[in-house]
């Protein structure tokens, strides 16, 4: 017991170090390089029209200006929810600090959620598994394991670019991180509330809904010993979602006037693709080389596309919902309309979540190199087509394109052999106890017996 004691503040110090040293180094570069996050902030890569810091600090303008002319607020790509609140930074004196500081807050909250998750897992797996002589060796290791889940998330160059890109996924990302956190705590009304303040900035996260009901469920059981009823707890999950999502969209409707035609600018651009710049993902060129009258059957398409893997990833996964929900962001990474690697950076902070299915990967270097060699020749085809270099004549639109099918091919192998790991250590774990159990049933009989 001395000694767990004595680790605690060491932990909590260690993890006081990362989460200021990553955020000095965000308001390092936002202030010393600003033609740095200039250029993130136009880039495909990290910034889309739906989520840009050009779009909200004109959303903000434009409802500055509607207020003082009594006029009505013009609708846009982000939601009222969003623009009222950041607006407030974006309009301060000193808004270019104010605004590195928030978006650094951003990323360290949701680097702090992962920590959180991280530890709760280890101890959940450990009450699963009954450790007793050495649980003060597994809450070290446990310590020392969420301290890399954070720190990886932190320093993942594609977190770090968003967030110097200052658009709203960072936002999107670390209240999705808060809302597994919450659900790892057995919290489940502000698991969801939390989940639905973060589907008004991006929508997609809504459809982590039902694998995060069901980690709710399993972990209030295990937190509470079943003391407190899993029904119970989805009855607090679906209010959450009610107060969270229901009164968003009241609050909203009010801070636009009373006007419904921001759904159709925010939500329903998602939706619709209305806003074809080249992004990097499968959307955009596609809806763009297709004929007009095809245009609302493909739409369809792509739409349940997304939607077609929630429920089988939340039944065949239902064991375990934490690997569920890492594998539908994945999923989201590659095939929603306006993806940016922020959405990459989540799945994969996700995925460190899950330590003991990367022995079991099959491929992990083809997968680095498919998306280390996307990531490089993102940014010199979208040049070539569409930057200076484009004068000469020195690319097109195919060449971005393909690089963007490179790109959701080694995201989408990330997913199928974190799916497959998955299954694989499952099957090892199982073999093990069978064994264990033959072997207190039979002391004689051996692993072959």
């Amino acid at each position: 017991m001395a000694t767990t004691t004595a680790t605690a503040p060491q932990a909590h110090l260690r993890l006081l170090a990362l989460l200021t040293a990553a955020a000095a180094l965000r308001i390092y570069l936002f202030t010393h390089h600003p033609h740095l996050q200039q250029s993130l902030t136009a880039h495909p890569q990290t910034s889309t029209p739906i989520h840009s810091l050009t779009t909200l600090r004109e959303q903000v303008h434009l409802r500055a200006l509607a207020a003082f002319h009594r006029a009505t607020v013009p609708a846009g790509h982000h939601s009222p929810l969003v623009v009222a609140t950041l607006g407030q930074v974006l309009r301060a004196p000193s808004s270019e600090v104010a605004s590195a500081v928030l978006w650094s807050v951003l990323d360290v909250l949701g680097a702090w959620a992962l920590y959180r998750s991280a530890l709760l897992k280890s101890r959940t797996t450990a009450s699963v598994d009954k450790l007793g002589a050495g649980a003060e060796g597994h809450q070290t290791r446990s310590e020392q394991r969420a301290l890399k889940v954070a720190a990886l998330y932190l320093f993942n160059p594609f977190n770090l670019a968003s967030c110097l890109s200052r658009t709203t996924k960072p936002l999107s990302s670390s209240l999705t991180l808060l809302a597994v956190q919450q659900a790892m705590e057995g919290h489940a009304f502000l698991s969801t509330f939390v989940l639905s303040l973060a589907a008004h900035t991006a929508l997609y996260p809504l459809l982590y809904l039902p694998p995060l009901l069901l980690l709710v469920r399993r972990q209030t059981g295990l937190l509470t010993n079943g003391q407190r009823s899993a029904h119970w707890a989805l009855v607090s999950a679906l209010a959450g979602v009610a107060v969270g999502f229901g009164g968003g969209i009241w609050l909203a409707w009010t801070l636009q006037g009373r006007s419904w035609d921001w759904i159709y600018h925010s939500w329903g651009s998602i939706i619709l693709l209305t806003d074809l710049t080249p992004n990097i993902g499968l959307w955009s060129y596609f809806i763009t080389e297709m004929f007009d009258h095809f245009r609302d059957f493909f739409l369809l398409t792509l739409n349940v596309h997304v939607l077609s893997y929630v429920a089988p990833f939340t039944i065949k996964f239902r064991a375990d919902p934490l690997f569920a929900l890492t594998a539908l962001a994945g999923i989201f990474a590659v095939f929603q309309s306006y993806p940016t690697v922020a959405d990459a950076g989540l799945f994969w902070g996700l995925l460190s979540l899950h330590p003991e299915i990367f022995p079991y990967l099959r491929h992990p270097l083809v997968t680095t190199l498919l998306l280390t060699y996307a990531t490089l020749l993102l940014p010199i085809f979208h040049t070539l087509w569409l930057g200076p270099g484009s004068r000469s004549g020195s690319g097109n639109a195919n060449f971005f394109y393909a690089i963007t099918l490179v790109w959701g091919l080694g995201g989408q192998a990330a997913v199928l052999d974190a799916c497959w790991a998955w299954g694989r250590a499952r099957w090892e774990g199982e073999r093990r106890e069978r064994v264990a159990l033959a072997a207190r049933v039979d002391p004689g009989a051996g692993p072959g017996g």
